[in-house]
C-alpha cells in the first residue's frame, strides 16, 4: 500500500454556514454565492443575515480569566487545599458530611435569626401614623410592628379614600392650566420619553399616559409640569423659554410651577413625588445648579428609602394588592436612582450615597414585546440591566479606590485591578446583540452606554498611575500595573472618541444625549491631554477636538457642558505641545505616515486646533468656536478601528461597517 499522505491540509472553517448546510448540519466551506456542497448538489444556496449572537473572546480576555484561576488556586495552595485532587478518602468524605450537616443547621439557625431583624412593607395605619395610604417600609428598630393588626389589607372604604388621596392636588386637574395648549405639552411630553426617559427611566410611559387624563394615581400634576420641563431641554421651541434669546432658560417656566406645587405635595408624598423630584433635579443639573440638583435627588433617594424601594415588593402580588406593573414600576424607580447616584457620584467625584448592600431588589423583568414594538422599546429592558450591572461595578471601583478613606489596601489594589477588570470585560461580552456599536445602531442610549464602559475603565485604572513622588523607589510589580493601568486609560480614551465620532455620524450631533455623555468625554479628554509621547499628532489632535465638539453639543441642552469645554480649552492651550497647531505656512508638523495604529490618513483632509485667545473666551463665546469646530470635523479622516475587545465582533460584518466608512 502506498504510504498515507500525512500533511494532507485540513478544511478552511468558516463563520456562517448557509441555510442548507445547517439544516443537514453538514460543514460548509462558506463560498460566496454558492458553496461546494450545494454547488455539488444543484441546491439552491443561501445566508442569513440574522444575527446568532455567537462572537469569540478575545486573546486578551481568555488571558485574564487564565491568570484569575491561577491566583485562584495559588489562593487555595495557601490555604491547604490543593485544587488538582478531584477525589478525596472516604473517611474525608465522612467527615466532611458531617461537617457539612453541622454547617447546615447553623446555617439556619442564624437564618431564623436574621429573618426575625428584618423590617416589612406594609400599608397597616398602626405603624404609619400619617395615615396617607402609602406603603411604607418599618424596620424592628423602630418597634413599630408589635402593633402590626392581623392584616395588612385595608377595607373597601379606606381604599376609596386613599384612592381620592393619590389623585393629588385636586386643585390644578386640567391640563389647560399648565398654560401651553395640549399639541405643545403633547411634543415636549414625547421629547421626554424619547431622549431622557430610556436613559433615566424614573416614569413608566405607558402609565403616566393612561393617567394623565383621567388623573390616575400614577399622574399627578406635580410630575406633569416635571416632564414639561426636562422636555423643553430637548426641544427648539422658542415660547419654552423664559428669555427668548437665552436657551438656558427653557423649561423654566415649567420649573416654577412645579415648585409651587411641590411644596403642598411634600406633605403627603407618594411615588410620583419621587419621580417628580428626580426629574426636576435632572433639570437643575442641566442650567448648571449642582447643588440644587444634589439636594432634590437626595429627597427623592431618602423618600425611596421611606417607601421601601429597595426591599422587593413581590410578595403583593400573590395578595392582589399590588398589580406586577406597579411592582415593575417601584423597581423601575429604584434602579433607576441607584444608576444615576452612581453617575452623579462620577460626576461631582463624590461618594456614594445609594447602595448596592442597602436594597433587596430584583432586576426588572421583561415585558411582553409584540412585534410592532420599535428597536428601542424591545432594548429597553436590556438597556437597563446592562447600566445596572455597570453600575455595581463603578460602585466597588468609587468604593475601593476614590473614597476619601478606601477600602482596600496599597498591597490589595493589583489584584483588584486584574480582577475588576476581568468583570469589565465579562460584562461588555455579555451585552446583548442590540446594544451592540459595532455596527450603525439605532439606538443613541446604546453609544452612551459604552462610553460609561470605557469611562469605568479609565476611573479603575486611573488611580495607579497619579502623579506620585518620583524619587520613591518602585519594583517590577509596580510597573507593570502602571504600564497596564496606562494602556487601559489609553485605549479607552481613544475608543470614547470613537463612539462618539459614530454617534455623531448616525445622529447628526449630541445636542440630544443624556448628560451622562459630559462626564465621559470630559475623561476621555483629559487622558489625552496625558499622553504626549510615541503619537501621531494628526490623530491625537483630531481626537481632542472631537471632544471640543461633542462637549459644545452637549452644552444646547446641558449648560454644564458649556463651561467645562471652556476650561477644557484653557488646559489644551497649556498641555498640548506647540507642534500639534498649524505652522505658518499651512503645513502641520506632523507625520504624515499613518496614525496611532498605522493606519492611512487623508493627508488633504486634516483638523488643527485653531491658534485662538482661550482667555479672551467666556462660555456664552464658545458656539461660533465649537460650530466651527463641528463643521471641520465632518471632513476629518476616520479614526482608527475600535480596540481590541470590538475587533472579535462577527467579523464579516464590522468587514462591511469598516467599508461603510
Amino acid at each position: 500500500m502506498p504510504p498515507t499522505n500525512t500533511n494532507k491540509q485540513r478544511g478552511k472553517y468558516t463563520t456562517r454556514a448557509c441555510e442548507e448546510c445547517r439544516r443537514r448540519r453538514a460543514k460548509c466551506d462558506g463560498r460566496r454565492p454558492s458553496c461546494s456542497r450545494c454547488l455539488q448538489g444543484d441546491i439552491s444556496c443561501q445566508y442569513s443575515d440574522v444575527e446568532d449572537g455567537r462572537r469569540p473572546a478575545s486573546k486578551t480576555y481568555v488571558f485574564s480569566l487564565r491568570q484569575r484561576i491561577e491566583s485562584l488556586e495559588r489562593l487555595l495552595e495557601r490555604h491547604g487545599i490543593d485544587p488538582r485532587e478531584r477525589e478525596q478518602p472516604s473517611s474525608k468524605q465522612t467527615l466532611d458530611a458531617g461537617a457539612n450537616v453541622k454547617k447546615a443547621d447553623e446555617n439556619s439557625v442564624i437564618a431564623e435569626l436574621a429573618e426575625g431583624i428584618k423590617g416589612k412593607l406594609a400599608l397597616d395605619e398602626s405603624l404609619d401614623f400619617d395615615k396617607d395610604g402609602e406603603l411604607r417600609y418599618f424596620g424592628p428598630m423602630s418597634g413599630r410592628l408589635e402593633f402590626q393588626g392581623s392584616s395588612d389589607a385595608l377595607n373597601a372604604s379606606e381604599h376609596g379614600r386613599i384612592s381620592a388621596i393619590t389623585c393629588l392636588d385636586p386643585i390644578i386637574t386640567d391640563l389647560d392650566d399648565v398654560g401651553f395648549s395640549r399639541p405643545i405639552q403633547e411634543h415636549l411630553i414625547s421629547l421626554y420619553f424619547k431622549w431622557e426617559q430610556p436613559w433615566f427611566a424614573v416614569v413608566d410611559e405607558e402609565l403616566f399616559r393612561q393617567s394623565m387624563y383621567r388623573c390616575g394615581r400614577y399622574w399627578s400634576s406635580l410630575l406633569h409640569v416635571a416632564i414639561l420641563a426636562v422636555g423643553s431641554r430637548y426641544s427648539d421651541r422658542i415660547d419654552v423659554r423664559s428669555d427668548p434669546d437665552n436657551p438656558n432658560t427653557a423649561g423654566k417656566f415649567f420649573l416654577e410651577q412645579a415648585k409651587c406645587r411641590l411644596h403642598s405635595e411634600m406633605e403627603r408624598p407618594s411615588l410620583t413625588t419621587i419621580q417628580a423630584l428626580a426629574i426636576i433635579g435632572t433639570f437643575y443639573v442641566a442650567i448648571g445648579a449642582d447643588a440644587a440638583c444634589w439636594l432634590y435627588l437626595g429627597m427623592a433617594d431618602r423618600l425611596c428609602l421611606d417607601m421601601g424601594l429597595n426591599l422587593d415588593p413581590a410578595v403583593f402580588e400573590e395578595t392582589n394588592m399590588m398589580s406586577h406593573r406597579e411592582i415593575q414600576l417601584r423597581r423601575q424607580i429604584y434602579w433607576t436612582l441607584y444608576c444615576h447616584d452612581k453617575w452623579a457620584s462620577s460626576y461631582t467625584g463624590r461618594i456614594c450615597s445609594m447602595l448596592d448592600s442597602q436594597g433587596a431588589v430584583k432586576l426588572p423583568d421583561d415585558d411582553e414585546v409584540s412585534d410592532t414594538d420599535n428597536p428601542a422599546q424591545k432594548a429597553f429592558r436590556p438597556l437597563q440591566r446592562a447600566m445596572i450591572s455597570i453600575c455595581k461595578i463603578q460602585e466597588k471601583i468609587i468604593l475601593s479606590l476614590w473614597a476619601p478613606k478606601p477600602l482596600l489596601k496599597d498591597n490589595q489594589r493589583p489584584a483588584f485591578l486584574e480582577s475588576c477588570l476581568l468583570n469589565l470585560r465579562t460584562w461588555f461580552y455579555d451585552l446583548p446583540t442590540e446594544l451592540r456599536v459595532d455596527r450603525p445602531n439605532d439606538i443613541p442610549h446604546a453609544y452612551t452606554l459604552h462610553m460609561i464602559y470605557h469611562t469605568a475603565r479609565i476611573l479603575l485604572a486611573k488611580p495607579f498611575i497619579m502623579k506620585e513622588n518620583p524619587h520613591s523607589s518602585k519594583n517590577q510589580t509596580d510597573c507593570k500595573m502602571i504600564d497596564l493601568a496606562t494602556s487601559i486609560c489609553r485605549e479607552s480614551a481613544r475608543a470614547i472618541c470613537l463612539v462618539a465620532q459614530r454617534y455623531r455620524q448616525v445622529f447628526g450631533g449630541f445636542h440630544l444625549s443624556p448628560i451622562s455623555a459630559t462626564h465621559c468625554t470630559l475623561s476621555a479628554a483629559l487622558v489625552l491631554l496625558d499622553e504626549t509621547e510615541n503619537l501621531s499628532l494628526s490623530s491625537h489632535n483630531n481626537k481632542i477636538s472631537l471632544c471640543l465638539t461633542v462637549l459644545n453639543e452637549l452644552a444646547k441642552s446641558w449648560y454644564p457642558a458649556r463651561f467645562i469645554g471652556h476650561n477644557l480649552r484653557k488646559l489644551c492651550r497649556s498641555a498640548i505641545p506647540n507642534q500639534i497647531t498649524s505652522s505658518p505656512g499651512g503645513e502641520s508638523n506632523t507625520n504624515r505616515d499613518g496614525n496611532e495604529l498605522g493606519l492611512p490618513l487623508n493627508q488633504d483632509l486634516r483638523l488643527e486646533l485653531p491658534n485662538i485667545d482661550y482667555d479672551g473666551i467666556e462660555p456664552e463665546q464658545d458656539t461660533n468656536f465649537g460650530s466651527a469646530l463641528a463643521s471641520q470635523f465632518e471632513l476629518s479622516v476616520p479614526m482608527e478601528s475600535l480596540p481590541i475587545d470590538y475587533g472579535f465582533f462577527d467579523i464579516l460584518n464590522q468587514s462591511s461597517w469598516d467599508q461603510m466608512w
